[in-house]
């Protein structure tokens, strides 16, 4: 069983990743993660949760998770691989997104998290996955924020990798976290207008999101495809106009000062 020491914060290193600093990712998996994230967006601020799919996914699956952003300071692991729950020696899901880290780091953790949804940004963890035996290899974990359907950033795409493995993993393991790198995303983007559009969206996107209401049916147990929940696209849309039988709706109806214009049928023959 596990001991966790106190939750004192112990000195690791934080840094502001340089706008580059995403292209120096270690292990290839989790660069070409990145990448995938990074085409998903685009300009935006982040991509919708249900724009991920398996074909894009491909092998990297077995290695990622989601965490939700369910409260102030409380991410929750809404799935995981089957190498993260192997790895860690339990069924992940459901969780604390801390339960993956030792203890004297998960300060620093939670801070990332929080400013990943709520910059958002994107961060980068190093540092070394210990066994209970003392055994332990080097990781890289990756933190990129999504949106949920209701347009919310409150998801977390992660990836974690060990660097250099050993034929036998030692396992299950902590993370004990050295070093912790953090972008926002807005300076990822290729120009200032790109950059200032980025934000005017995320503000946009938060506002919308606060007066929201989500239905319990909804995301019950995972989430629910793009396909089957169709966005509304104001901008492009084409009015229709409905009709029944031999009723049809026509104009020239006469109004009085000072009275609100009612719609109405009037039976007409052709």
């Amino acid at each position: 069983m596990w001991s966790d020491c106190d939750a004192d914060e112990r000195r690791i290193e934080v840094e502001q990743m340089s706008e580059n600093g995403t292209a120096a990712l270690k292990h290839p998996e989790a660069a070409g993660l990145h990448a995938m994230w990074s085409a998903l967006r685009g300009g935006r601020p982040a991509p919708f949760r249900a724009e991920l799919d398996a074909g894009k996914i491909g092998s990297k699956a077995p290695f990622l998770a989601i965490f939700e952003h369910v409260g102030p300071s409380n991410f929750r692991i809404r799935i995981a691989g089957d190498r993260l729950n192997r790895w860690f020696g339990l069924e992940l899901r459901g969780m604390s997104a801390l339960s993956m880290v030792a203890g004297p780091t998960r300060n620093h953790v939670q801070a990332a998290l929080n400013r990943v949804v709520a910059e958002p940004a994107v961060a980068v963890l190093e540092g070394a996955a210990r066994a209970a035996d003392g055994q332990s290899t080097a990781f890289e974990m990756v933190f990129l924020p999504m949106r949920s359907d209701f347009g919310r950033i409150d998801r977390v795409l992660t990836g974690l990798w060990l660097i250099d493995p050993p034929a036998a993993v030692p396992c299950p393991f902590l993370l004990d976290v050295e070093k912790v790198r953090v972008l926002d995303v807005a300076t990822e983007v290729s120009s200032p207008q790109e950059a200032v559009a980025a934000r005017v969206t995320r503000s946009i996107i938060e506002r919308l999101g606060d007066s929201a209401e989500a239905s319990p049916l909804v995301e019950a147990t995972r989430e629910t495809p793009a396909a089957a929940h169709p966005a509304a696209d104001h901008s492009t849309a084409a009015p229709t106009t409905a009709q029944t039988g031999g009723l049809r709706a026509i104009d020239g109806a006469g109004e009085r000062t000072g009275e609100v214009r009612r719609g109405h049928l009037r039976l007409v023959k052709d």
